[in-house]
């Protein structure tokens, strides 16, 4: 056995990590109904289920990677795994709405600092470009495998062992793993040393949105006159302004503004930000309307999703391939024609509307689009940066993504009016925005650099693993 294979660390137990923190997102959806019945979310919090895990996942994803750096990713994988078990341990037993969003926020913070140690460990482990880009390959698949399984088994879970099992079930895995770390991985020692860490940075950036996702449920449910509304909106103006100062100044800052100076870093980002945002509209506002309208049942809702998450598996190669030959513009181009025909179809769903006749038109076009968005929006974010700030890019392309998930699923569910109980018009309206971002989407591809991308597959990966 040869000293470089001798460092590598166990494939099976990185991949089964990020494996679980992909289910964990796609489980949650189905159940939202249930969590809805027996905890008493009102229509405009429940978001907040979903919302709580993108935000702090996304607000502090940089920070995760930078704390690796310096205290060593073996640290970062263990103790970011142990803090996920324990708060979905604590979600599982929650009686009231505000101990399942906490204990969601935690499990996006400690996401946060896995999932970029697991990628990480993976590269500085298999250094050989061969032996990486295997690695890298399976670590994609079971990633997507993730996301796709999850839909179904957080049905099955849900349909005969109730809610509260989507989040147990992470319990024993979490706990495995954290023991398999601690023996299996080699003890690493920090990458970077007297660096400066910009906690500040992440706190301003994830209270700020935080704050005005806030406004938009309390508009959602009183209006927007309500005295709830107004200063949220402003305090969260006020965060953001500040992290953007704070990062001009700092020597070692979160985000190094001068890396938007790559046009293809700033669009590839933009549209990062909406397609998280047609994502989420669409998954959370389907899997609403199957269970509350049509009467599906959460296993019945899961089969539903099955085909839009397959479609995620399937396409995901040729994506890539096409990104690669055709470079990110046209493909990103057809990609916003898929999603805005998926969200137009679905825009005329009916009270009494059928599987097969309203929802699986419209959803495969939706995973086909999303699948596209998370390839050709990585391959463009990161095209032309230095190797030195690949990282850092990536990280980024992610964090934009996951706080688009946040911030457009409260736009919404206000938008649409659904606190306000206006029926099936509410629905209708949440799609119309997701078409709404989706033409958006196509307007900004026009900006991105037509340059074809000399080496997809990685970052390709990456992207669909981290969804």
């Amino acid at each position: 056995m040869s000293e470089n294979t001798v460092r590598r660390p166990p494939l099976g137990l990185l991949c089964t990590a990020q494996f679980m923190l992909v289910l964990d997102f796609a489980i949650v959806n189905v159940a939202l109904p249930s969590m809805q019945r027996d905890l008493g979310f009102t229509d405009a919090a429940l978001q907040w289920v979903v919302g709580a895990y993108a935000l702090f996942y996304g607000g502090f994803l940089l920070l995760g990677g930078r704390l690796g750096d310096l205290v060593g990713r073996k640290r970062m994988f263990v103790g970011g795994l142990a803090v996920f078990t324990a708060a979905s341990l604590v979600g599982g037993f929650a009686t009231e709405p505000i101990v399942l969003v906490l204990s969601r926020a935690l499990q996006g913070l400690s996401a946060a600092a896995v999932s970029p140690a697991v990628l990480a460990l993976i590269a500085g482990g298999f250094t050989e470009p061969k032996a990486r880009a295997k690695a890298m390959g399976i670590f994609g698949a079971v990633a997507s495998a993730g996301f796709t399984g999850g839909v179904l088994f957080g049905g099955i879970l849900t349909e005969y062992l109730g809610w509260r099992s989507v989040m147990w079930v992470n319990v024993p895995v979490g706990i495995l793993l954290v023991l398999a770390a601690i023996k299996a991985l080699n003890a690493d020692h920090a990458q970077a040393r007297g660096g400066r860490v910009d906690v500040p940075g992440a706190i301003l950036v994830t209270g700020g949105m935080s704050a005005i996702i806030y406004a938009l449920t309390v508009a959602a449910e009183t209006g927007w006159g309500a005295p709830g509304v107004l200063w949220p909106l402003i305090g969260g103006g006020v965060a953001l302004i500040a992290f953007l100062v704070l990062q001009s100044r700092l020597s070692a800052p979160l985000v190094p503004l001068s890396i938007f100076a790559n046009r293809g870093v700033t669009t590839g980002n933009a549209i990062a930000f909406l397609s998280g945002g047609v994502m989420s509209i669409s998954t959370f506002f389907m899997s609403v309307y199957m269970q509350q309208v049509l009467g599906f049942s959460a296993i019945q809702t899961g089969l539903a999703f099955f085909p839009q998450a397959l479609i995620v598996v399937l396409a995901s190669k040729n994506v890539a391939m096409t990104t690669g030959s055709k470079g990110a513009r046209p493909v990103l181009l057809g990609g916003a024609v898929v999603l805005t025909a998926g969200s137009l179809l679905l825009t005329g769903i009916p009270v009494d509307g059928s599987f097969w006749a309203d929802i699986l038109p419209g959803g495969l076009l939706l995973g086909l689009g999303v699948t596209v968005m998370m390839i050709s929006t990585a391959v463009a974010g990161t095209h032309g940066v230095p190797i030195q700030r690949m990282g850092l890019a990536s990280g980024l392309y992610n964090s934009s993504r996951q706080l688009g998930v946040g911030l457009w699923l409260a736009v919404g569910v206000t938008a649409s009016g659904l606190a306000g109980n206006v029926g099936i018009q509410a629905y209708h309206t949440a799609f119309w925005l997701s078409a709404g971002l989706s033409v958006l989407i196509a307007v900004l591809a026009v900006f991105v650099p037509t340059t074809r991308a000399a080496a997809p597959a990685a970052p390709a990966r990456e992207a669909v693993a981290s969804k």
